[in-house]
């Protein structure tokens, strides 16, 4: 190969290139000693070294332009003080095509190379899809699990094609945002090291001649599935897509969700020591390359300061833990797209529906909880812990699968299994556990916050008692396809309470509920009752409460009334006067074999007696 070497581009970090020369920037200090490595793709063998002298530095960068480069006809890697590195900012991560591949493991570090490829995608006809807060429903899950738990032979497994086969799925569930769990290039092969468990130690044999030999002992290896970890941030995951190209079928999947009126919204893992310039560089390339709508941000020092300051990134919703209100500027209360993601609601709500010293105030602070410029996630499940259907089936966890003598994954969940530990036969525990799971399902949708479904569990999965399936890449960590009637009925419970979520923008408004009766229509916007109508008592060891939304504050003609039942008797709940002429109609009680009612009755009485356990939706009108 006949080339040209002189100094480089320093304004774009990686490799760039044009028919007949390449550039190449890579972050390394001037006494270091730097390395292009040229790989030919039609002869796997024949590497190519080129020096990048130290002249060829600005500050801490290095870079250098080859003139009579072709780069499409090679893969590359950096060398700096002879270790073989991949280039953090490239697009494409040749050597992981195939999923978990413990050959790729045996050889040397070069098996990882670069690819600088652009393909071309067409964004034609990919509408602005922002959904607003208040209508958002939050779907999250883990691009392989999704579908690679479907029927032998079923065509994309596990894939992003897989995925866009179920968009409409998600549509047909009242999804309106999916958040995926870590798409971009991550090691899925962790090495366990050696003696790290029984299996481990080596193994002796003896021979014919009466001597011993030491076996050669195989690197043995873990599976990181979910993908969290620093990983090549601007490549999308190889091994998630069926063909030759993830970055089309990812950009393809994204397109659809959009035509579909859904957002995408991906979830980024940095740790401690990525820069904030590099974070706000990375998320900055997936908004403008894949049209993303939003980031699940997981870290200990994320610069959401800088974040929201980034003109770019402007309509980009952001989900952290870290958030607060006085971070957001006021004119964010025109879009908001600030949301804090932590288990403040989680708790609160297992602790009634598996009745292990819930508070109900605890609950209905939860349950208003509203800020203008501020947006809440609200979940009951994550990946992070049990299914919602292993809450109400297991008491201890099974982690032992893990490898971790079942010391990992949360040790107390506020899960309780009804009286019999795991899967049942029984009519009445099966009974019992679906009411509770029903009741959880209410109060996630009928709180004010962004309700966030974990994938599986609209239809009862299960991962068999495991509360940490980070490694399990099987049957265990996949969502279960295969529907009993007991998870179709479930299913259609999730989806009418979306579609009665929807229908009433009561439940979900902005603006903060105030107690107030500021339209003098005799109701304030949200009022508690008890067995007397307008009368709470705050004690500690409260577990039921009716909970009345006003429509009109939201300009709707419904008033909806929430009944809780979080005891272990029957409770009576007195339902206020209503105005002129209108009645109190019974819409859903989880008590109910389907819970909702075909039609809504209307009730003869001036209140309303809940089972044991129990959620009720009473509608005026």
């Amino acid at each position: 190969m006949e080339y040209s070497v002189k100094k480089g581009d320093f304004t774009q970090l990686g490799a760039t290139k044009g028919k007949t020369w390449a550039n190449f920037c890579i972050a390394c200090r001037k006494e270091t000693d730097c390395k292009v490595l040229l790989y030919k793709r039609s002869h796997i063998n024949q590497l190519e070294e080129i020096a990048v002298p130290e002249e060829f530095s600005k500050g801490n960068l290095r870079s250098v332009r080859i003139d009579g480069l072709n780069l499409s006809e090679y893969d590359y890697n950096f060398q700096i003080d002879g270790t073989v590195i991949q280039d953090p900012y490239a697009r494409r991560i040749t050597g992981r095509e195939t999923w978990a591949d413990i050959t790729r493991g045996l050889k040397d570090s070069a098996c990882l190379r670069c690819r600088c490829e652009e393909n071309s995608f067409s964004w034609r006809g990919d509408p602005e899809v922002e959904i607003p807060r208040k209508d958002m429903v939050l779907y999250k899950l883990h691009v392989r699990g999704f579908t690679k738990g479907l029927p032998e032979g079923t065509p994309d497994r596990g894939t992003f094609r897989g995925l866009i086969k179920k968009l409409s799925y998600l549509k047909s569930l009242g999804v309106t945002s999916i958040e995926l769990m870590p798409v971009y290039e991550f090691e899925e092969l962790v090495p366990l090291e050696t003696g790290s468990s029984p299996e481990s130690y080596t193994q002796w044999k003896s021979k014919r001649k009466k001597k011993t030999a030491k076996t050669k002992e195989k690197p043995r290896y873990k599976i990181n599935y979910w993908g969290y970890g620093e990983g090549m941030y601007f490549a999308p995951k190889a091994s998630y897509a069926a063909g030759d190209y993830p970055d089309i079928e990812l950009k393809t999947c994204i397109l659809q969700m959009h035509k579909k009126g859904m957002e995408c919204i991906l979830e980024m893992d940095f740790p401690d020591h990525i820069s904030d310039s590099r974070i706000l560089q990375i998320l900055t390339y997936w908004v403008k390359e894949y049209h993303v709508d939003g980031f699940h941000l997981q870290g200990n020092r994320i610069p959401m300061q800088m974040l929201l300051e980034e003109f770019y990134l402007g309509r980009t919703k952001l989900l952290y833990r870290g958030f607060s209100d006085y971070m957001i500027p006021e004119e964010e209360k025109a879009y908001p797209r600030a949301f804090l993601d932590t288990d403040e609601f989680l708790y609160p709500t297992r602790k009634l529906a598996s009745g292990i010293n819930g508070n109900i105030w605890e609950l209905a602070d939860q349950m208003r909880k509203q800020n203008l410029k501020l947006g809440y996630i609200n979940y009951i499940a994550d990946n992070n812990g049990y299914t919602l259907a292993d809450l109400f089936t297991y008491e201890r966890k099974y982690n032992e699968s893990n490898g971790e003598n079942n010391m990992d994954g949360p040790a107390w969940s506020f899960n309780n299994n009804c009286g019999v530990e795991g899967e049942s036969s029984s009519r009445n525990v099966r009974r019992i556990r679906s009411r509770r799971m029903k009741n959880a399902i209410a109060m996630l949708f009928l709180a004010q916050g962004v309700p966030m479904l974990m994938a599986g569990d609209e239809d009862c999965n299960t991962q068999r008692g495991n509360n940490n399936v980070y490694c399990q890449d099987n049957e265990i960590g996949w969502k279960d396809w295969r529907q009993s009637r007991a998870a179709r009925d479930f299913q259609s419970f999730v989806k009418k309470m979306i579609a009665f979520r929807k229908n009433h923008v009561i439940l979900r408004r902005e603006q903060p509920m105030t107690f107030a009766d500021s339209l003098s229509i005799g109701y304030p916007d949200l009022s508690y009752h008890e067995e007397s109508a307008w009368i709470s008592s705050q004690h500690y060891n409260r577990k039921s409460m009716g909970i009345l939304y006003c429509g009109e504050y939201a300009q709707e003609e419904e008033d909806v009334y929430i009944g809780f039942n979080f005891s272990d008797f029957q409770k009576k709940l007195t339902l206020p006067k209503q105005r002129e002429k209108r009645n109190w109609y019974l819409l859903m009680d989880t008590a109910a074999k389907y819970a909702f009612l075909p039609e809504a009755e209307e009730l003869e009485e001036d209140g309303y007696t809940l089972e044991a356990q129990s959620v009720c939706i009473i509608i005026g009108k």
